[in-house]
């Protein structure tokens, strides 16, 4: 029942469908029914009271006993203690004001009414059942509350209501929240029909206590906190139009404990700092329906944490999940995020594509004072069990990234994710686990996939892009976390050592070749055959670099086979599998690079031609402890001291941290390589690490691959 969604003490434990991975305890992806006490029957209201307001004066029909009215000097108010009564208000009060109180549900019909007054509300309605608010007539009706120098009211309100209400009918509503709120409710709100328009409010435009439900009609609501906001319920969006804004700060465009999108249209604007468009105190479930939220604005420092908040299209402190319907996330602001999640994410159908322009920030003086903007920003585990991912991060800065988790990521089932970003495209504390799905991850000047644990894949496709050296496809410190079992893997970036992170776990089955020092250049292919000539993969580069890596892995793979790898201005493929990588075909009339013949699991050709076959890497990092160096690819020993010596180091304890060596005078470092490296005392100017590449030309309407 409705009544048990928007009630947060009680939300019902829903059976799901079980997926593969599901990382939450419950998901409610069952649509709500309307609860029988808030459907609206015309036939249960049979006594009518009319009430009409002209020049000054309110002119009321005969009233049926047990209805107690009171006049004042610029409003009346009726006290019913019978049930089934229609109270209909037409015409037009000045400085004017109805009030109706009732011990049972009571029906206020707005025919062509307009009230406004001064230091109170224009309609007030109050009963312990529910009141049902019914747009009639052919005229648009007016409710607008006037501010006066002496009002304080928190709860003030052009529609004030002490009850749950139901709004019904099939005209328009426009309120106007001059004092504070356009409609404030201390119970639960139901909008099932009319048109609802705010026009200003200077606080919240829809508040109430309770839940708020949009089951059908049309919502449009303009306020400079939040548009619409439950304080201690939840927000259910089940049909109908909205069309939500936020111009304050810290304001958002729906503010609740869960938000629910089970169907219709919602559109979200934000434009002040540390705005967000959906902002729940618990959790975020996107079963149905169309969002669309675009957020702007400047971030905000605050000085006791030393800390900036900023905005998101998308906060919750527990959970999101998205099961369907069309998500569309745009971020504008400064440092600001798509998705910012405290807890769980999980994804198993529906659309979401998510824009981030947002720069990062950095505090002028205060050095651990910084924010980034992200695509995805999530504390806990991201699911991707099914639907279309697309996320897209342009902004510039330290720590832009596309997708962060700061624990595991896992993909799996027939998701399709595109993961575009300054930064590390994808980026985790924990481990990325792969067994399904098709992932493509583009960064522009750092790591494709960044693994602060393991990097498994056991199926699927996987494209991972890095900038060049250091930086690489996967980078997962130390090869013995890459494990490789099944699937098709292709990686194009740099390497440390002498090969790129390769999968070399003792867990690893399926072989894997990389080609290091390769000029990779864009636009060309770039192509894995077999010794009969048959293309098994071939990859269109998205980038040049100089000196690059490039990693294979799939299962036509086979120990002891010959294998060639060759580059190429076309190919002539069999199929194309999304985002530049094809299958099959010839590898005719392509230039070779290396002819090799694989006799491990793990093989390196570097520039020379020089193969190397890697055994596994059996190295054991302990949790919390620095992985070895990569001097042998991610993982391996230090190599041999060069001829002579490492040179004159100090001695050990010699040099304090931070300190220049013995004999260093920095007056004598040439002056064009001050400028460029060092600023004011010798203090270096340029960020850590050093940004490589660029943009290289890609935009939101022309991105590397092409998209699945």
């Amino acid at each position: 029942m409705l009544l048990s969604v928007l009630a947060v003490s009680c939300i019902n434990r829903q059976r799901v469908e079980t997926v593969r991975y599901n990382v939450l305890d419950s998901i409610p992806v069952e649509k709500p029914v309307l609860d029988e006490k808030y459907r609206f029957n015309t036939e249960d209201f049979k006594e009518l009271v009319t009430v009409s307001f002209e020049r000054g004066h309110i002119n009321i029909s005969d009233v049926p006993s047990g209805i107690e009215v009171v006049r004042s000097l610029h409003g009346v108010k009726f006290v019913s203690h019978r049930g089934g009564v229609e109270f209909r208000l037409s015409g037009r009060g000045d400085n004017a004001f109805c009030s109706v109180v009732s011990d049972s549900s009571v029906l206020v019909t707005l025919s062509g009414v307009a009230l406004s007054c001064e230091g109170g509300s224009p309609l007030h309605i109050a009963t312990p059942a529910t009141a049902y608010i019914q747009c009639a007539g052919r005229q648009t009706n007016y409710l607008v509350d006037i501010p006066v120098a002496t009002d304080t009211v928190k709860t003030a309100a052009a529609l004030s209501l002490d009850c749950d209400a139901v709004f019904t009918g099939y005209s328009m509503l426009a309120l106007h929240g001059s004092r504070r709120n356009a409609v404030y409710s201390t119970g639960r709100i139901i909008v099932d029909g009319p048109a609802l328009s705010v026009e200003n409010s200077v606080r919240d435009g829809v508040s109430a206590i309770g839940g708020i439900a949009i089951v059908n009609g049309n919502v449009k609501i303009k306020a400079v906190k939040d548009a619409v906001k439950s304080k201690r319920g939840n927000v259910l969006f089940m049909g109908g139009n909205c069309v939500l804004a936020s111009t304050g700060e810290k304001g958002d465009g729906v503010q609740a404990s869960s938000i629910f999108m089970y169907g219709g249209s919602v559109d979200v604007k934000t434009k002040g700092a540390a705005s967000r468009g959906f902002n729940a105190k618990r959790s975020v479930y996107a079963i149905d329906g169309s969002l669309s939220v675009l957020t702007e604005g400047d971030a905000l420092f605050a000085a006791k944490k030393n800390d900036y908040s900023s905005s998101a299209c998308i906060k919750c402190d527990e959970s999101v999940y998205i099961g369907g319907g069309y998500l569309n996330l745009e971020n504008r602001a400064k440092a600001g995020k798509g998705i910012n999640c405290n807890g769980r994410m999980q994804m198993d159908g529906g659309v979401l594509l998510l824009r981030n322009y947002g720069e990062g920030i950095e505090h002028p003086t205060i050095s651990e004072a910084y924010a980034s903007a992200k695509g995805i920003k999530c504390d806990s585990v991201i699911s991707i069990n099914g639907g279309r991912m697309e996320v897209l991060v342009f902004g510039e800065g330290e720590r832009c990234e596309g997708i962060e988790s700061k624990e595991d990521l896992v993909l799996a089932g027939e998701a399709d994710v595109y993961v575009y970003a300054t930064d590390d495209a994808i980026n985790t504390g924990g481990n990325v686990t792969i067994d399904g799905g098709r992932l493509y991850a583009y960064s522009v000047a750092n790591d494709g996939i960044d693994s602060n644990g393991k990097i498994t894949v056991n199926g699927g496709l996987v494209v991972a892009n890095g900038s060049g050296v250091p930086e690489q496809g996967f980078d997962c410190d130390f090869d013995g976390n890459f494990t490789v079992t099944s699937g098709t893997v292709v990686a194009i970036g740099g390497y440390m050592g002498r090969s790129p992170n390769m999968p070399r776990s003792k867990a690893t089955t399926q072989i894997s070749l990389a080609v290091t020092g390769m000029e990779l250049l864009r636009g060309k292919y770039v192509n894995l055959c077999d010794g009969d000539g048959s293309l098994l993969l071939s990859y269109r580069l998205p980038r040049t670099l100089e000196s690059g890596a490039v990693l294979f892995s799939c299962p036509s793979l086979a120990e002891n086979g010959n294998y060639n790898i060759s580059v190429a201005d076309t190919v002539v493929a069999a199929s194309h599998l999304g985002n530049g990588l094809f299958a099959g075909g010839s590898c005719k009339g392509a230039d070779a690079v290396c002819d090799v013949r694989l006799e491990a699991l793990a093989t390196n050709v570097d520039g020379e031609g020089n193969v190397e076959s890697l055994p596994a890497d059996t190295t054991d990092v302990k949790p919390g402890m620095m992985p070895p160096p990569p001097f042998g690819g991610g993982g391996g020993k230090f190599p041999p001291p060069p001829p002579g010596g490492f040179g004159n180091f100090p001695p050990p304890g010699k040099g304090a941290p931070g300190m220049p060596p013995p004999g260093f005078n920095f007056d004598d470092i040439p002056d064009s390589i001050k400028s460029k490296f060092f600023g004011p005392g010798g203090k270096p100017n340029m960020p850590f690490p050093p940004r490589r590449g660029n943009t290289e030309g890609y935009n939101a309407t022309n991105l590397p691959g092409g998209g699945w």
